[in-house]
């Protein structure tokens, strides 16, 4: 398969200052090298470039090759996670100021790995990716109990959650969870999406989920849909 290319943003020096460059953070976050993403976001913020510019302009495009590269299979999650960390660090400086900005996330999405598994490497990379996506996303680890589910969509008014299952064995408790929003009278307030290695959308029409990630770039893509679709029925 064609190994995707960088998206160079459209008209990013317009929105920089005069000499500055954004190559070298493109590759390292491509590249999983987080001490230098974290330098150069702090050259940035220093350098008076506003938070969304730097997050659209100089972190989103290493980290969107590398998506597209994972989604496509030409790389794997070893790869994923090592520029994953870079982002993250990156992300980190950048969130406080966002929020100081007033930036409201796009939404709330509550996710972990369902009762039994004790895997989080796929959820892991969903979490940063969500949360590059603009979400407010409360991970709950990993061998979660559906009442652990329920009671943080609540509390965090939750627009969608999300359930990982790494094992056959266990992918069982995707259902499972799904049937105990539905005693609890929450179900229709929430979209619930799964995920996983042993899941498909045949599985996740069988146990009533309304949306089937078959990796962490589909599960953002079909968040960020679903999310777009509730808000205009609300307008």
């Amino acid at each position: 398969m064609e190994d995707p290319v960088l998206k160079i943003p459209e008209g990013w020096e317009e929105r920089a200052p005069e000499g500055w460059e954004w190559q070298t953070l493109w590759e390292a976050v491509e590249e999983g090298d987080a001490t230098y993403a974290d330098e150069r976001t702090k050259q940035a913020i220093d350098a008076g470039i506003d938070p969304r510019v730097i997050l659209d302009d100089g972190l989103f495009p290493g980290f969107d090759l590398q998506a597209d590269r994972f989604s496509a299979s030409v790389i794997f999650i070893p790869e994923m996670l090592i520029t994953a960390r870079a982002m993250k660090a990156g992300l980190a400086l950048i969130r406080p100021l966002l929020a100081a900005n007033d930036e409201k996330p796009i939404g709330t999405f509550v996710m972990g790995t369902v009762l039994g598994d004790m895997h989080d490497i796929g959820q892991s990379i969903v979490t940063i990716m969500l949360e590059n996506a603009g979400f407010n996303v409360i991970n709950l680890g990993t061998d979660v109990h559906p009442d652990k589910f329920i009671e943080t969509a609540i509390e965090e008014k939750a627009d969608l959650v999300g359930f990982s299952a790494l094992l056959s064995t266990t992918v069982y408790y995707q259902k499972v969870t799904i049937d105990e929003f539905e005693k609890a009278g929450h179900r229709d307030k929430v979209h619930i999406l799964i995920g996983g290695a042993p899941t498909s959308q045949e599985w996740a029409d069988e146990c009533g989920a309304d949306g089937w990630g078959k990796d962490a770039v589909e599960a953002v893509r079909l968040a960020t849909k679903l999310v777009g679709e509730q808000r205009a029925a609300w307008t």
